[in-house]
């Protein structure tokens, strides 16, 4: 009978200890991998951040239930940033970015393609117009036909 106790009173001491040590662990200061995946209880990728195609620049991305990305979120190789939003289908309809000396772009479209675009330009942007640079700085703004071309472009 003492053999019996013996061996509950030393398993009661393991779990007291096991219950210790656990309740004294911590979450590590770093965790280091190349992509991280979010998937919902069905276990479908519904978001990810890691390295991009090109492997070296970092990309965030939102996916839908159907598997489509509907956001993404990057740097391109250049170090400059992207916002890419995208419709039902998989397709880009909006892009907000920064070009290298800080202007801001936006880039509208529908569903056959770019169709608006607005800029704070930089010295390198030249006009679609008239291939004329635009001072640094100025705002431009064109609307373009199916094919991409220049419809009106403002100032």
């Amino acid at each position: 009978m003492r053999a019996k106790w013996a061996i509950v009173a030393a398993c009661l001491v393991a779990v007291v200890a096991i219950a210790y040590a656990a309740g004294k662990t911590s979450a590590p200061e770093v965790i280091r991998a190349r992509r991280f995946e979010a998937v919902d209880p069905e276990g479908r990728v519904r978001g990810l951040m890691g390295m991009g195609s090109d492997g070296g620049s970092p990309v965030l991305a939102l996916i839908d239930e159907k598997g489509k990305q509907r956001a993404l979120l990057s740097l391109d190789p250049d170090g400059n940033p992207n916002l890419g939003l995208y419709d039902e289908k998989g397709t880009m309809r909006a892009v907000l970015s920064l070009a290298a000396d800080g202007s801001p772009g936006l880039l509208l479209r529908d569903e056959k393609g770019p169709r608006a675009s607005l800029a704070l330009t930089s010295p390198l942007r030249f006009s679609r117009r008239a291939g004329e640079p635009l001072a640094q700085g100025s705002p431009a703004l064109e609307l373009l036909d199916e094919r991409a071309r220049p419809i009106a472009v403002l100032p």
